[in-house]
């Protein structure tokens, strides 16, 4: 199993997202729900907006687009979201925040 460096626990302020260039093009989104870290796909699967552009509450996340909406913890939609979130495996280690592959 590999894993990529993506950013620093403090890189992402609490209740936020940060959007992260992978290095192979790609961009993932780290979320901050409180003290827990998760990371999705970074762009909204309807429309392919940004999904840094959104909103964060709690652990619900809203694409300000078209208001579709998904839990962070799992990436299932929730009200008007037809369509789930790909949600990306984390490891921390010490202060550093790593993509599982």
């Amino acid at each position: 199993m590999t894993k990529m460096f993506l950013c620093k626990i403090g890189d992402v302020e609490s209740d936020s997202l940060k959007e992260v260039a992978l290095g192979n093009g790609e961009k993932v989104c780290v979320i901050k729900s409180g003290e827990a870290l998760f990371a999705c796909q970074a762009h909204c699967p309807h429309e392919g907006i940004p999904l840094r552009d959104g909103c964060l509450d709690g652990t619900t996340l809203t694409c300000l687009e078209h208001l579709w909406q998904w839990d962070v913890r799992s990436g299932e939609p929730m009200g008007l979201a037809e369509r789930p979130l790909t949600m990306l495996e984390l490891e921390v280690d010490g202060e550093s925040v790593y993509l599982k592959d």
